[in-house]
C-alpha cells in the first residue's frame, strides 16, 4: 500500500468516526425506540369493538360444545379401537394421580394431602352417566385440570369408554 492511499483512508476514517462515535453516543443517551414489540401494536382488547358473527354452517375449532342444561351421549361406540387408545390417553394423562388400575393411587397421590383422587372404578364414578364423565374432563373438577386444552372431545371419549372397562 502506498503512502498516498494510507493517509486517505486515515483521512476518511478521521472524517467518519465523529458521525459514528455520535450515532453511539445519540442512541445512548436518547434512547430511540424502535417499535419491535408485537404487544406495542395498535389492536382490539377484550370486548372491545363490533365482533362480526360467524358465518351460517361454519364448523367450530374448539370442538363438541357443551350443553348446559342437559349431558351429552357417547357418540363413540366402545369398540377395540376406541378402547386402545382410550388406555393409551388414560396412561399418559390420568394414570399419574388416579393410576393403572383406576383406583386412585397414582404416583402424585402423595402430593394430594386431605383430599386424593377420585376411584375410578367406585360405585360414585361408576353411577355416573357418560355426560357427565365427559363434562367433568372437559372442565375439570376440584383439583383435577380440564382436559379440553389436552385431549380432543374424540380422546375425551375413547378415554370414558377405557374408563368403563377398569371396573369389570
Amino acid at each position: 500500500m502506498t503512502t498516498r492511499t494510507r493517509r486517505g483512508l486515515v483521512f476518511i476514517g478521521l472524517v467518519l468516526l465523529p458521525f459514528v462515535v455520535g450515532l453511539l453516543f445519540t442512541y445512548q443517551v436518547i434512547k430511540v425506540d424502535f417499535q419491535t414489540n408485537m404487544g406495542d401494536q395498535p389492536a382490539l382488547d377484550y370486548q372491545d369493538g363490533p365482533r362480526l358473527p360467524p358465518p351460517a354452517g361454519v364448523v367450530p375449532i374448539q370442538g363438541q360444545s357443551l350443553v348446559l342444561d342437559r349431558l351429552p351421549e357417547n357418540p363413540v361406540p366402545s369398540d377395540e379401537v376406541s378402547l386402545q387408545r382410550g388406555e393409551i390417553l388414560y396412561g399418559i394423562h390420568c394414570a399419574l394421580c388416579h393410576g393403572l388400575t383406576g383406583g386412585g393411587d397414582g404416583p402424585l397421590v402423595q402430593y394430594y394431602g386431605d383430599r386424593p383422587p377420585s376411584d375410578l372404578i367406585g360405585p360414585g364414578v361408576k353411577g355416573q352417566f357418560d355426560g357427565g364423565l365427559y363434562r367433568t374432563l372437559t372442565q375439570g373438577f376440584s383439583r383435577m385440570p380440564p382436559m379440553v386444552e389436552n385431549l380432543t372431545p374424540r380422546e375425551r371419549w375413547d378415554v370414558i369408554n377405557y374408563m368403563r372397562t377398569l371396573a369389570k
